[in-house]
């Protein structure tokens, strides 16, 4: 049996070397257990022996690795031996289901609890779903860290209660602003008081400012209202603040009472719902199909969107390395708020070339905005426009829109990017739409503020998402923010997470509340399990609202829940992307290449029926060997032996659809999914 060898940090002290592990099966060679390029590959339960090169110090104990695990793997003990004995066994808590490399950390010892003296080695047991895969790499032991493992705080300064917020939301006032509209030099704001008199003023509240801070009130612009109690303001787009020139596109307005103690709401506040646009007339993105690709690269595979009809992309922006807070040999300087900033110029340039190209076919794009994690990250311009209560378990971060310093870098970018890529000339390319982080349902993998009730998150969420949408319809009127979701749907899929129902309810909420823009959904309906490809066998994928997931096999749930009049945007049916979504083959055997297409076949009939899913982006373009064992792709891997990215039946089956030949292309996977017509996988009942 081959060793893989993982460095181990552990010590009596913080400055001790690092002691390596030795990781083998107990039993015989096994293509279940696996090292490649570094990291072992586990399919299924199996017991791991663990073995120090040097005998461990007394300090107390942590176990870290880094992971990735589609489905996760329950509670696994952890038994310091041999002997290997139950009474000693530490029962660890479980690896959370990631579709990323994430963190693991926890305890096997502590003071309290020390392990046995004369331990050698660990068998970690993993109750690994049969069809599961965990893939490990850089695990270690190191000494516990102070305050590691503290209860996080869910309530930092930065953002309001859970109560707070949801009365906030619920509260029924008197008065109303009906409407907020942003010309080139003055904001318009007009309201009824709902027969409210006295002392009354609007209060301009920038974006950053949380629900309950005093600092609301801090700007009030007198309202005098008609006899009926209507009124209708003009005040400057523009006004000092804090020494800078602050744009007040980004401002929500609240009507208030001033009385010598203090300002009483009187309203909900307001977003602008209207912005003055540049180009007006420029024209919207319009796919010739629904057919898209996830993820796509310029220059691989160059003739790859036209081969396959493609008609959508998605392509990954993270943000931070577009902009910088000094200005360098390759920067470009911009002012925001009345701030400068320096844009690097060698990013630019590359993210125009793939737009251009993109550009070129006729593509539309939509751009999926990342953050570096200030958690993980130095750099000064990370830790500005980084949400500051971000933790390591997450990958990417939360912008950090409630600090003024924060949300004016981060939208100082945006409004450099949406510029740039705006223009009617085309010249650096196009983004039609701007995709507002990843999976925000699963924030604490993909877009971490740290652990939050789901309404405290969402309401930083929608905060990015309504700055976005501000910026970006200066200069394009059809762009739109996207949120992003999982295939959980009514359950919140694993610890830390809210569920992509309860978001986007909580989303409708805030919008009721400060007045609509027109959002728009990325969903993501893998199959149950990402490994099972057959998704017409998704037990957990029901004809409900609330059914757990939505998964293909279910998506008319998804349509139907966009086309309540609660969702609806000025009487129309917000467009829903399905932007990250692919099927699996276990392996390149006939039978598992064939169910892969058959999945891929039952997707795209449901979604040609369902009048509210506008494109589906296929991820992953070509076989990753860095996602967990998955192979998604429509091409094998890169570094395939004999046949590297070669195309498999599902690369000819995407290419068939959307075209004459897609009914003959389908046609044999009926019988893999055993039905004899596709009517027979459409849902025609009623959905609620």
């Amino acid at each position: 049996m081959r060793l893989l060898r993982f460095l181990l940090l552990f010590s009596a002290a913080a400055h001790a070397a690092p002691v390596p592990l030795k990781l083998q099966r107990f039993s015989d060679p096994s293509p279940a257990f696996k090292e490649t390029a570094g990291t072992v590959e586990i399919h299924g339960p199996m017991s791991i022996r663990a073995t120090p090169a040097t005998p461990p110090g007394p300090a107390d104990l942590v176990l870290e690795m880094e992971y990735f695990c589609a489905g996760g793997v329950p509670t696994f003990a952890a038994l310091p031996g041999p002997p290997f004995e139950a009474k000693t066994a530490r029962m660890l808590p479980e690896i959370g289901h990631s579709e990323t490399w994430t963190t693991y950390t926890a305890r096997i010892a502590t003071k309290d609890k020390p392990l046995p003296s004369d331990w050698k080695e660990l068998r970690l047991d993993f109750p690994i779903p049969a069809q599961g895969v965990l893939q490990v790499r850089k695990i270690h032991l190191r000494p516990e860290q102070p305050g590691e493992f503290d209860a996080i705080d869910s309530h930092p300064s930065a953002a309001s209660t859970p109560k707070a917020l949801q009365a906030y939301l619920d509260r029924k006032f008197p008065a109303s602003i009906d409407k907020v509209s942003v010309g080139k030099d003055l904001v318009r704001i007009e309201g009824k008081t709902g027969g409210e008199t006295g002392n009354l003023h609007l209060a301009d509240i920038p974006m950053d400012i949380v629900l309950g801070d005093s600092r609301s009130w801090q700007t009030l612009v007198e309202v005098k209202p008609q006899a009926d109690g209507s009124f209708t303001i003009d005040v400057p787009r523009r006004r000092p603040r804090d020494g800078f020139d602050y744009d007040r596109l980004t401002s929500r307005w609240q009507l208030v009472r001033k009385s010598a103690e203090a300002c009483a709401p009187i309203s909900h506040a307001r977003y602008a719902e209207w912005v003055e646009c540049r180009s007006p007339e420029l024209p919207a993105a319009k796919p010739k199909n629904k057919k898209g690709l996830g993820g796509w690269h310029r220059g691989k595979i160059p003739d790859e969107l036209e081969q396959l009809g493609i008609s959508a992309v998605t392509v990954n922006l993270i943000v931070n390395s577009y902009v910088s807070l000094n200005p360098g040999a390759e920067t470009i300087p911009f002012q925001w708020q009345g701030r400068t900033y320096y844009a690097r110029e060698k990013n630019l340039a590359a993210m125009d070339a793939t737009l251009l190209e993109a550009q070129k076919h006729g593509v539309m794009v939509s751009v999926i905005l990342l953050l570096v994690n200030p958690a993980k990250s130095a750099e000064p311009a990370v830790k500005l426009m980084g949400h500051p209560d971000a933790v390591r378990q997450g990958t990417y971060a939360m912008p950090n829109v409630t600090s003024p310093e924060g949300i004016a870098l981060y939208g100082g970018i945006l409004n450099f990017m949406a510029e740039r890529w705006s223009r009617p000339d085309g010249k650096y390319g196009r983004v039609h739409h701007w995709i507002i982080h990843n999976e925000v349902d699963a924030g604490w993998v993909w877009t971490n503020a740290g652990d939050k009730p789901a309404i405290v998150y969402l309401d930083l969420y929608q905060r990015s998402m309504r700055l976005m949408d501000l910026i970006a319809r200066q200069y394009d009127p059809n762009a739109r923010p996207f949120i992003s979701l999982t295939h959980h749907w009514a359950h919140h899929g694993a610890k830390y997470w809210h569920g992509s129902k309860r978001l986007v309810d909580l989303l409708v909420e805030f919008t009721r509340a400060e007045g609509d823009f027109p959002w728009a959904m990325a969903y993501h309906p893998y199959p149950q399990n990402l490994f099972n490809p057959r998704t017409w066998e998704d037990e957990q994928a029901t004809f409900s609202f609330d059914s757990h997931k939505i998964t293909p096999k279910n998506l008319e749930v998804l349509d139907a829940y966009m086309k309540q009049p609660a969702l609806l945007y000025k009487g129309k049916v917000r467009p829903v992307h399905l932007s990250e979504n692919g099927f699996n083959s276990k392996d390149y055997s006939p039978k598992q290449l064939e169910d892969q297409a058959a999945g891929m076949a039952l997707a795209w009939k449901k979604m040609a029926a369902l009048s509210s899913i506008e494109s589906w982006q296929y991820h992953n373009w070509i076989d990753n060997r860095k996602e967990g064992g998955l192979r998604i792709g429509l091409r094998k891997f890169p570094d395939e032996p004999g046949d590297p990215s070669g195309k498999k039946p599902i690369w000819h089956l995407y290419r068939a659809f959307a075209t004459s030949g897609e009914d003959a292309a389908a046609e044999p996977y009926l019988k893999t999914i055993g039905i004899s017509t596709w009517e027979h996988v459409l849902h025609r009942g009623t959905i609620r």
